[in-house]
């Protein structure tokens, strides 16, 4: 590398930047770094406020003008004049990997994520000489690509050439794995060629990449650790017994684990995720749950402190609020140290600036993919031999007769509404509704006891469980299914029926219906049947399809009084009314069960018009 003509402090001066959506400052921390001057910081939540003015002149040497504002309600006269550069990236939960996992990310469906639009209406009344647009990387994939289309197109319509490239901070000095998308616009015409990366394998040196036990290395702690010790609740024992950089999936048969606790693939993969301090860690997240990771390997949470460390901000950089505000705005941040390298990038390129920094080809790929796609490769053969070697099956299944209320009613003469017999393998769950002698349905499900997913020829590895349900009642299958259920909860260690089933965007169950028969006649009775064939499930289908088969016995002409009436009786059915992700014109039966009583789910439909695709609206440019 060249040797720089003046500090890298010094690089950026005279440039004027203004920064929106700037959260806890750690896009304008990069640029600060280079020299740039940020003269202007806005962001709508109050604590990023407090933590931008708390720095200002001291973790930033920028004094910015610091802004309390919603960006959609700026005026031309509220900004300041004379900027050079725009940072900033709309909040991307519309487009995140939860999102999707959430029931597929809505991208720009969600207002959240047409609030580019203003940033395009800031950037026409600017008129800088470029910008730095920041998001996660499936905004690219979002309905179908067509999202991205239309960002890129608007930025175009305005004067700009863009260049994107999905990015890692771990390339660039960060100890986490954070993959962002970014974009600059520029007025150029030659193509803006974003930097080398600094450590890994596409690194010029090979640099190896720093690991989470360096960056923690000689950290002073002013927090007490002793409250961040998992200590109760359901899983708090088995974080100790996860070995550093596992997670949950420790606890599954395709692992090895001789008394299974989790199906494979049911959590996310930060479900009791440990660091290792050895290597790298993954993505740190905003709002971690109670046993969201990354843990500390010493089995307890990481400190504010060490999130800085984490994320690449100095030890003396301020945050306001508690502890999870902090947290909140810590992994909301883009990391200062990949915001830095672009910063210099920027003053090379945009500004002429003599910063001395390798750019990346255009047709350079690089190879955090290959990456992902070895560590698949290599988990695949570790099952592979966890299979081969018989390690992991387990009699899962632990059974017990008992009786059960199931409902919060029972049977007129106080009676419990649920008996379970056991004989080996065998389990028969008999539901009585109400008082009927009638038989409402019959079901046979088997069950693996062993690798998630594989049953033999024979079914010899399968327990098999007979229910058979009583009752002329209309709710009786949603209580047949609390009845299942509740004997999964009782006779294993798994918590639920979903945990055999795994989330719906990716199944990988462990059972499998193997008859279901109906004899009542109420249409609800062949609605669970048609559910029961897993290939009825998980996927996208016409919207008159349903209304096909079942509107005429539910006496419902109506498509979404129809999904209204199926979600009455706990069948989680999605269409954009219910699940702003799913395409206009189609329907999802998620799960082939009707969803236990214990779980949440919102009923309601939401029939108002939906919003107009961007390409039908026009990008306001003057207020």
């Amino acid at each position: 590398m060249r040797k720089n003509k003046v500090s890298l402090t010094q690089l950026g001066r005279g440039i004027r930047v203004a920064a929106f959506f700037a959260g806890g400052g750690g896009l304008d921390l990069g640029f600060d770094q280079v020299g740039f001057d940020v003269v202007y910081a806005t962001d709508i939540d109050k604590l990023c406020v407090e933590t931008l003015n708390a720095n200002s002149g001291k973790g930033l040497a920028s004094t910015p003008r610091v802004v309390h504002a919603d960006i959609t309600k700026l005026r031309r006269s509220d900004l300041p004049t004379e900027i050079d550069f725009v940072i900033g990236g709309p909040p991307c939960q519309s487009f995140s990997a939860s999102g999707r996992r959430a029931g597929g990310a809505p991208g720009t469906l969600d207002l959240r994520g047409t609030l580019f639009e203003a940033y395009c209406r800031v950037l026409t009344w600017l008129q800088p000489k470029g910008f730095l647009f920041e998001n996660v990387r499936g905004i690219l994939a979002t309905n179908g690509g067509r999202d991205w289309e239309e960002i890129r197109s608007a930025f175009g319509r305005l004067g700009y050439s863009t260049t994107y490239r999905v990015l890692d901070a771990l390339d660039y000095g960060a100890p986490q794995q954070r993959e962002r998308l970014f974009l600059v616009g520029h007025r150029s015409d030659s193509p803006f060629l974003f930097p080398e990366p600094l450590y890994g394998p596409d690194s010029v040196e090979r640099t190896p990449h720093v690991t989470a036990g360096e960056a923690l290395r000689g950290i002073v702690e002013t927090e007490d650790l002793g409250p961040l010790y998992l200590r109760n609740g359901k899983y708090a024992h088995l974080l100790p017994l996860v070995p550093h950089g596992g997670n949950y999936l420790f606890f599954t048969a395709k692992r090895g684990y001789p008394d299974p606790i989790f199906a494979y693939r049911s959590r996310f993969s930060d479900f009791l995720y440990k660091a290792n301090p050895n290597t790298p860690i993954k993505t740190i997240i905003a709002r971690p749950g109670k046993y969201t990771g990354p843990f500390h390997w010493d089995n307890r949470c990481f400190s504010v402190g060490e999130y800085k460390r984490l994320q690449g901000f100095p030890d003396d950089y301020q945050f306001a609020g508690t502890r999870d505000d902090a947290i909140r705005q810590i992994g909301n941040s883009v990391s200062p140290k990949i915001a830095h390298v672009l910063a210099r990038a920027i003053a090379q390129q945009v500004f002429g600036r003599d910063c001395g920094v390798r750019l990346l080809p255009e047709i350079k790929v690089l190879s955090f993919d290959k990456r992902k796609g070895d560590k698949a490769k290599r988990t695949r053969a570790l099952h592979e031999e966890v299979r081969q070697a018989g390690r992991g099956v387990a009699e899962t299944f632990r059974f017990a007769n008992y009786e059960s209320i199931t409902e919060p009613h029972s049977l007129p003469n106080g009676k419990p509404n649920t008996t379970v017999t056991v004989d080996r393998n065998q389990a028969t769950i008999v539901v009585r509704v109400d008082a009927s002698r009638k038989i409402f349905a019959k079901i046979r499900l088997e069950i693996d006891k062993g690798h998630a997913g594989l049953f033999d020829d024979k079914g010899s590895s399968a327990v098999k469980l007979d229910v058979v349900v009583y009752g002329e009642s209309e709710f009786s299958v949603q209580t047949m299914w609390n009845a299942v259920d509740d004997w999964v909860i009782r006779s294993s260690n798994f918590h639920s029926l979903f945990e055999l089933y795994g989330h719906f965007t990716e199944p990988h169950p462990v059972f499998r219906v193997v008859e279901y028969k109906a004899y009542s006649k109420h249409p609800i009775a062949e609605f669970a049947k048609h559910c029961a064939d897993f290939s009825n499930c998980s996927k996208h289908l016409p919207r008159d399809h349903l209304t096909k088969l079942f509107g005429l016995a539910f006496k419902k002409s109506s498509f979404l009084d129809l999904v209204e009436t199926l979600r009455g009786y706990r069948f989680d059915i999605r269409c954009i009314e219910t699940n702003i992700a799913m395409p206009p014109d189609k329907y999802m039966v998620a799960y082939p069960f009707a969803l236990p009583t214990r779980k949440q789910m919102n009923f309601s439909v939401r029939r108002e018009k939906q919003q107009r695709p961007l390409r039908e609206r026009n990008v306001p440019v003057e207020v």
